[in-house]
């Protein structure tokens, strides 16, 4: 009797982690609604990587408004419009806020971080030091990136997606500014050289 006992338990802890490992993987899932193309970017001018049949499950990496960096589960890594992607039960959607992402490949792909409007970094942390080639912009933002830290070196405004960065820029930032609106950020300080990209 005690054995039996202690297999009940065993198995409904068992059960009980994998309905957890279930719940935590929902919120970084989702299933395509309809037959779609996983493209190499954000947009419909972007080429297509493979074409993804309705009911694929995939892990969604980040999203901006319209779009969603996913893996599928061949590994195949790009971006579907939002509206094929159904999030099912899944507590929230990955975060809308992020307007601006680094890539450290060209096309939007490799490891990433996102950012919003007013966030900066005087010092790029870790591995994206100096180690940046591709950032993403959604919506009507703009990112200032410098080659030095404290936003000093060579500075450019980005304000719009470029899929590969000009080859004095790629893997030459090491710190950035993002504004939100067409104010603009410089206040007079010499902060290196700037270009409107």
């Amino acid at each position: 009797m005690f054995v039996s006992r202690f297999a009940r338990l065993a198995v409904l802890a068992v059960l009980s982690s994998l309905a957890l490992t279930a719940a935590a993987l929902a919120a970084d899932t989702a299933t395509t609604n309809s037959h779609a193309n996983l493209r190499q970017g954000p947009g419909t001018s972007f080429p297509v990587v493979v074409s993804v049949p309705a009911g694929t499950d995939v892990t969604v990496n980040a999203c901006v408004p319209n779009w969603c960096a996913v893996t599928t589960e061949d590994d195949d890594e790009g971006f579907v419009a939002k509206s094929l992607l159904d999030f099912g039960d899944a507590p929230e959607e990955p975060d809308q806020a992020a307007d601006i992402c680094f890539y450290q490949q060209a096309n939007f792909k490799g490891a990433n971080f996102c950012v919003e409007a007013g966030d900066e970094s005087a010092h790029i942390a870790g591995n994206f030091d100096d180690n940046i080639e591709s950032i993403l912009v959604e919506g009507d933002i703009s990112v200032e990136v410098c080659s030095e830290p404290g936003f000093d070196g060579d500075c450019v405004t980005i304000d719009h997606s470029v899929k590969k960065l000009p080859y004095a820029l790629r893997n030459d930032i090491s710190s950035f500014s993002v504004d939100g609106d067409s104010s603009g950020g410089d206040d007079g300080a010499d902060s290196g050289d700037f270009t409107v990209l």
